[in-house]
């Protein structure tokens, strides 16, 4: 009789490790609001890089930056651009692949969407930009990783750590390994 109990508890054992290591470990559960910043952190960015529609995204940070009135990034009188962001303007629907993503999203005055996917000690998420965007100066960078035309990536890791992209790589070839099984 004990050795049924065994097996019993061994097996609910196995089952709730399981559960356990699904709750922790799956990038598209959200219930990660009670793990540690960093690896908070790296589940967004799994998130963003490997389990995002790239081009829905890119499409929906577009149809928002179409509805803004060019007025609201105030160029200067000697053809310069004001620095800083500001709220995607009342009335303007948030498209549901930037709904998803549960994320901030700023508009900059100088014509691009920012949706920020961690900040703090580890800021990182995506630009985008509208199909006839212009370089606004000479030392204007879009971020740090291109992902598609129009959409780029930005992280605080490539600030101090030039080897940064193989890091990234990694990061999406395992993800890339793990959702073909």
């Amino acid at each position: 009789m004990w050795r049924i109990g065994k097996v019993i508890g061994t097996i609910v054992l196995i089952i709730l490790l399981g559960l356990v290591a699904l709750f922790f470990f799956h990038p598209q559960i959200s219930a990660f609001s009670t793990l540690p910043w960093y690896l908070r952190a790296q589940h967004r960015r799994v998130v963003i890089l490997c389990y995002t529609d790239h081009q829905a995204l890119l499409k929906a940070g577009r149809e928002i930056l179409s509805k803004i009135p060019k007025d609201r990034f105030h160029p200067h009188s000697d053809g310069g651009i004001d620095s800083g962001i500001f709220s995607v303007p009342e009335g303007i629907q948030i498209p549901q692949a930037i709904k998803d993503l549960k994320s901030g999203y700023v508009v900059d005055y100088d014509g691009y969407l920012r949706i920020e996917m961690h900040g703090g000690m580890d800021h990182f998420g995506v630009k985008i930009y509208p199909e006839d965007f212009k370089k606004p100066r000479d030392y204007f960078e879009y971020g740090d990783r291109e992902l598609l035309p129009g959409l780029w990536y930005y992280d605080d890791g490539y600030l101090h750590n030039p080897e940064y992209d193989k890091r990234i790589d990694e990061l999406i070839e395992k993800h890339k390994k793990n959702s073909n099984k």
